[in-house]
């Protein structure tokens, strides 16, 4: 009897206790968005280039000796890295074909990445010369993107454990530690002020002196847009959901 008594006991103290673990005082949290923005000048300017054969003076200049002209250019005056002009991959049998037809005009395009933006207005301003019909940047970036990724993250996580401090201090309250934290968007934000694909470039003075390019719409109307290469910036931004207890 006695044994049955302090078994029932056993049983009794550890329902008690169990229930005391699973209904005590639930703790309170914040839940906060943390935002982060940085601009950093590009030292990467991606731009597409497209030559095109035409015939001068009875001459015809084939996209073989254009493509030569174009690529001695941009390495010896642009000061360019061959390795960073990419070409367009027709092989030789395409080509050799389209050959048969005399009356054939062929085009190129390439891909070409410049350190900076002397280098780009030095090709806007040799495009007549070097038989440039289309010329295009498609896009700014920097060598160490991937660690201004990393530091904007850093910082929207920053943001949000400060945002989560002073809302709790309006109400005299405590952010504690962390026990949540989403990444709301999954990557980082980039606005390099290209916004439309089909903004082109297609003849410009030869005079250096106005240091502007102007984009070229599909409805044929400048964009409006006068500032030089060198002003651009690249915008990051990024936001991260977080979850604090409340102290």
């Amino acid at each position: 009897m006695k044994k049955a008594l302090l078994l029932l006991s056993a049983v009794l103290l550890f329902t008690q206790t169990n229930t005391a673990q699973t209904t005590g005082k639930q703790e309170n949290t914040i839940k906060v968005v943390g935002t982060a923005e940085m601009e950093i000048v590009p030292d990467e300017i991606y731009m597409s280039i497209t030559l095109r054969e035409y015939t001068k003076d009875k001459k015809k200049f084939t996209i073989e000796e254009l493509e030569k002209n174009l690529v001695n250019y941009i390495e010896k005056v642009a000061t360019t890295d061959k390795k960073d002009i990419k070409m367009d991959n027709m092989n030789a049998y395409i080509l050799s074909m389209k050959r048969k037809n005399k009356d054939e005009i062929i085009s190129k395009s390439y891909d070409v990445k410049f350190k900076n933006a002397q280098q780009v207005y030095l090709v806007y301003a040799a495009m007549d010369s070097l038989g440039i019909t289309r010329a295009a940047i498609t896009k700014y970036s920097h060598s160490k993107m991937d660690e201004y990724k990393k530091q904007i993250k850093i910082n929207a996580i920053k943001a949000a454990k400060e945002k989560a401090n002073y809302l709790c201090e309006a109400i005299g309250e405590k952010a504690g530690k962390a026990v949540q934290i989403t990444e709301s968007s999954g990557f980082v934000s980039i606005d390099d002020g290209i916004h439309d694909n089909n903004r082109y470039r297609n003849s410009m003075s030869n005079s250096m002196a106005q240091y502007r390019v102007s984009y070229m719409l599909e409805d044929d109307k400048l964009s409006g847009n006068d500032e030089t290469i060198g002003d651009k910036t690249i915008k990051l931004s990024y936001s991260i959901d977080a979850e604090f207890l409340i102290q």
